[in-house]
């Protein structure tokens, strides 16, 4: 929803109806939005006007609709059940198809990840301008040319893909059986609904000053990089705290948590909470071991925090010398020097500040108006 809202927000303003197909029976607050619904039946439902408060807050007008799609998935992660039920999950998607089809939609523009195969089923049974826009194109800590389910679908249906960054457009290029002429490229913008939420005290008591990591804790996101780095900068951290922020596991945080350097809240964080946290920061980290694309440095740069990241292709496409810091992936020495850098020259990191602050003049495709453009245009390809 953060990278969803603001296009939705572009194409609003510009005067086209947007339906919105939650693939879910329950929206529990989505990425940058407030929105709470648990839907009374499967298959689609109309989610009440009455709820869109905080979407409405930043969209501003009545040209949204939101719906939601569900699906009877008891024990689905059992395999034999899965077997069993599958006949009547690929019913009830050929039925929500059916209902969509009938609408006539000018475009549909499906926003997936590569591994969500229950959506397969969704885009078989879809029909007229389909385009699938892909997150991820495949599992980066374990790479294979073969694609994914999902994949395959839009593939063998010839269906137009966009991606999200140069990087994951040659992550693309090696998946067997894909056409790259139907391969677009087309950046998220700055993630700027999150500043329209008002902020919230956190239950956790945060530190005066502290440098941020935040996100789904996954061992590649590289927390024990930057836990390496701290333990090479000693003094130099200037009484600066390392706040962990996110549910997930990494096996480093058994040892972080017994280290008073660090404020680990390992939970589901609120989006107010989220902008709270950010704005409040000195620094936004990304040690990513490996990566497509990320949406932190999109969601970091609206608050103006400068963001230090690994030189993986997908940070280097935003973060640039004007606005962070990039070093070596997987090399401690080099992120401990950055992070030593920014705390020990405060006007350098002032000034990434206001860089960032005018982001999208220095960096005109990451203006969602542009953005939007250019799906309207791969629209009528």
């Amino acid at each position: 929803m953060g990278s969803t809202l603001p296009l939705m927000r572009q194409l609003c303003s510009r005067g086209y109806k947007v339906d919105l197909y939650y693939y879910k029976r329950e929206i529990h607050e989505p990425e940058a939005c407030e929105l709470e619904y648990r839907a009374y039946h499967y298959g689609i439902n109309t989610v009440p006007r009455e709820l869109y408060a905080g979407i409405s807050r930043y969209i501003g007008n009545e040209n949204l609709t939101i719906y939601t799609f569900s699906q009877f998935k008891p024990f689905t992660s059992v395999p034999v059940v899965r077997d069993i039920i599958r006949p009547a999950l690929r019913h009830q998607a050929y039925q929500a198809a059916r209902v969509i089809n009938a609408r006539a939609y000018d475009a549909v523009n499906m926003i997936c990840n590569y591994d969500m195969a229950y959506m397969t089923d969704m885009l078989h049974f879809l029909r007229g301008n389909i385009i699938v826009s892909l997150h991820e194109v495949w599992n980066h800590a374990n790479p294979s040319s073969r694609p994914s389910k999902l994949l395959a679908e839009a593939i063998h249906q010839r269906r137009r893909i966009v991606l999200f960054s140069d990087n994951s457009r040659n992550d693309i290029a090696h998946i067997d059986g894909i056409d790259m002429s139907l391969v677009n490229v087309n950046p998220f913008g700055l993630f700027d609904s999150f500043t329209s939420l008002p902020e919230q005290e956190l239950q956790d008591t945060l530190p005066g000053k502290y440098i941020l990591f935040f996100g789904y804790i996954r061992p590649y996101k590289g927390l024990g990089i930057l836990h390496d780095a701290i333990n090479i900068m000693g003094e130099a951290l200037d009484g600066y705290k390392i706040v962990v922020a996110g549910k997930g596991e990494d096996p480093v945080l058994e040892e972080i948590k017994n280290d008073d350097r660090y404020v680990v809240i390992q939970r589901f964080i609120r989006n107010r909470e989220l902008a709270t946290l950010i704005k409040q920061a000195y620094l936004v980290m990304c040690p990513y071991l490996s990566m497509s694309q990320s949406g932190i440095p999109q969601t970091a740069f609206p608050f103006g925090t400068p963001v230090i990241a690994s030189d993986l292709d997908g940070f280097r496409e935003i973060v640039t010398p004007e606005v962070g810091m990039l070093f070596p992936a997987g090399d401690a020495q080099s992120l401990a020097r950055c992070i030593t850098d920014l705390i020990q020259h405060p006007g350098k990191r002032e000034q990434m500040h206001r860089n960032i602050l005018s982001f999208n003049l220095l960096y005109p495709k990451y203006e969602w108006t542009n953005i939007c453009d250019k799906y309207i245009e791969i629209i009528g390809q």
